[in-house]
């Protein structure tokens, strides 16, 4: 876990409060009582990851991971889960399965199970410089501003609309995806030297080849300011 942070806000209620802070291209991790993803990496703390991506309602984009069909080799069904996705986050939102029942709950952010959401914001590189050919020297790279480098992460996120989900991608991968490999992908692929990982580099001989929704909220290159909790938790 994250070591102690100065200046975080802690917020309790029975909904996710959003801090009048938040900025468009930060992120937010979740716990839940219960999750898929815990099913498979039990020892994490954080269950599911999403990126803020519009201010004013505020919205976000995540990979949902919804069940939208149940595998069933019998009748040759294969298991299918809603993949990237943005919504508003804190108003309901309903999503039809692949045969045509309704899933009313499925905006992750207001569920009964969640417990806990921190709100975060990337520490960028100085200077900030975008992505070029690899063979293009890090200093010859463009120097970018805060703002267009959070802008570059959220389109780079929704060009991946509709794309599936995958709990088995690598952190290499672009074509399938979870929750923490979709912000992971975004600020690595626009922003030069910016891996969202516990370890904080790629080429790192520890770092594995998945970013967890944990690896966000500890990784050096974000912070913590922002920490919301369900009340009597």
């Amino acid at each position: 876990m994250s070591g102690p942070q100065n200046n975080i806000v802690t917020l309790y209620g029975e909904m996710p409060d959003v801090p009048k802070t938040v900025k468009i291209g930060d992120f937010v991790v979740a716990r839940y009582k219960s999750s898929e993803w815990a099913r498979y990496l039990p020892w994490e703390a954080f269950d599911h990851a999403a990126l803020v991506t519009q201010l004013n309602p505020l919205k976000i984009i995540e990979v949902s991971g919804i069940l939208l069909q149940k595998g069933d080799k019998k009748n040759n069904k294969v298991e299918v889960r809603e993949g990237v996705v943005e919504y508003e986050f804190n108003k309901s939102r309903t999503v039809t399965l692949l045969d045509g029942t309704k899933n009313l709950n499925a905006n992750l952010w207001i569920l009964d199970e969640l417990l806990e959401v921190r709100w975060l914001k990337p520490n960028f590189p100085n200077p900030i410089r975008e992505i070029d050919k690899w063979y293009i020297p890090r200093s010859k790279r463009k120097i970018i501003t805060e703002q267009e480098a959070r802008k570059r992460a959220v389109k780079y996120a929704r060009n991946q609309m509709g794309e599936p989900y995958s709990i088995f991608a690598s952190k290499w991968s672009e074509n399938k995806w979870y929750c923490s490999l979709l912000i992971y992908k975004s600020y690595s692929r626009t922003v030069t030297g910016m891996y969202l990982e516990t370890y904080g580099r790629s080429f790192d001989l520890h770092a594995g080849p998945l970013v967890t929704p944990e690896d966000l909220a500890d990784s050096p290159q974000s912070k913590v300011y922002a920490i919301w909790k369900k009340e009597n938790q």
